[in-house]
């Protein structure tokens, strides 16, 4: 089996486009369940409950709902996406697959308007536009009826694992919503939990902070986005509050004891969840103090 290191240490070049893309698209690579690749975007076992759902789910459609995604432009180094996770049900207007969604979250009507678009203006790459819409569109997942996820292959890092762990969390959030009511959760009592109060995106950042350490991409990533990505009406940041971040992290936990739930009525194992003491102590000087104090006051 392939892992993203042998790739690299193969000669893959990460801004060679299409040969990154043949190479995460070959089945050995992406589709079967036992790639080293796969392991450590499972973190070697040390999964929370969503992320081993999300795990449960990659492993039981063998990668063939997931996507390396090529919108045909150069790399960017500015680029921000990642992945995207796609939910079941209704799809807009003129939406039949994965291209359509993008093409869509860009502000166009479709794949086919996206891609018209970009080639007139002269941003997709030569071999792109050569070859046409309907070799680009070819590659795309119809989206509807079950769940798929998009690893977009113009990110900063398509062949780090924790790039892969994070939106593989996505996949579990969507599951456990999915597969709650079959294990006994009762919708009311979800929704009394509080847990719907964060949305997905905040209590992955804060789950990503849980199951990492200072150092680690998903932690600084994590922490940069609760720093910088609220915005107030001049554009400026609004970093979460300590109260804020904790407040999601009890959310967190909750989720994690549904997930947990979920997993154990498929006859599965709970998994453990993380915590913020590192992050607490790093970014929260004042709280790490008053906990500290607590504690040694219990001893006195």
């Amino acid at each position: 089996m392939t892992s993203a290191q042998e790739l690299l240490d193969a000669g893959v070049n990460p801004k060679n486009i299409p040969t990154l893309t043949a190479e995460l698209n070959r089945k050995e690579f992406g589709g079967l369940a036992d790639t080293e690749f796969m392991v450590e975007a499972g973190r070697f076992g040390n999964t929370d409950p969503t992320l081993q759902l999300g795990l449960n789910w990659w492993w039981d459609t063998q990668g063939d709902r997931t996507q390396i995604f090529d919108t045909g432009q150069p790399i960017d180094p500015h680029w921000m996406t990642q992945g995207k996770v796609y939910s079941t049900g209704r799809l807009p207007a003129g939406v039949k697959n994965t291209g359509d969604m993008w093409a869509q979250s860009a502000g166009y009507a479709n794949g086919r308007h996206w891609f018209d678009s970009m080639a007139k203006a002269g941003k997709l790459r030569p071999e792109v536009v050569e070859e046409g819409f309907n070799e680009w569109e070819k590659e795309m997942l119809e989206v509807g009826k079950d769940p798929a996820l998009v690893m977009f292959i113009q990110s900063k890092r398509p062949l780090e694992p924790e790039t892969w762990t994070h939106e593989f969390n996505h996949i579990g959030q969507l599951l456990l919503r999915k597969a709650g009511i079959k294990a006994g959760i009762d919708p009311q009592e979800w929704k009394d939990s509080g847990v719907t109060e964060s949305t997905d995106e905040e209590k992955q950042r804060v789950r990503d902070i849980m199951m990492s350490s200072p150092g680690d991409t998903a932690y600084e990533d994590a922490h940069d986005w609760l720093k910088y990505t609220r915005k107030d009406d001049q554009g400026k940041p609004i970093s979460y509050t300590p109260d804020e971040i904790k407040k999601i992290a009890e959310h967190v936990l909750i989720e994690d004891k549904y997930a947990n739930q979920v997993l154990e009525s498929q006859g599965g194992l709970a998994k453990p969840s993380g915590d913020l003491s590192q992050y607490e102590k790093q970014h929260m000087p004042g709280f790490w103090d008053s906990m500290m104090n607590k504690i040694k006051g219990l001893f006195d």
